[in-house]
């Protein structure tokens, strides 16, 4: 299933339940409380229900790319997402440049990779 567009605000707010992100994604319920369980996403909790947003959708994207197609373990993953920089996981693309983090790290010559 395709991903829904992002919307303009920036999609923080949980709004899919496990099943839909699920399906979404094209793993099971199981697989993403696991990726939970191993500290590769920590989605938002409606009582005992998790609930995602438009930029969890985008790292569970990513981690999926990871674990499959270059074949990385949960330690690698965590390695990889820790050290990409956020608007690359996001995707923000010219948005970055009003970003104060990406600002500061380019002011610092950090920005680039």
């Amino acid at each position: 299933m395709k991903l829904p567009a992002k919307p303009a605000a920036g999609g923080r707010r949980p709004l899919f339940s496990i099943g839909v992100v699920a399906e979404m994604i094209g793993v099971t319920p199981a697989t993403l409380r696991l990726w939970e369980k191993k500290g590769l996403i920590s989605p938002a909790r409606r009582g005992k229900n998790r609930s995602y947003s438009y930029l969890d959708l985008e790292r569970l994207r990513e981690i999926k790319l990871l674990l499959g197609e270059q074949r990385l373990n949960i330690a690698g993953v965590r390695a990889a997402l820790d050290r990409k920089r956020c608007w690359d996981l996001k995707r923000c693309g010219p948005l970055k440049e009003t970003c104060p983090v990406y600002t500061r790290e380019r002011a610092a010559g950090k920005g680039q990779r």
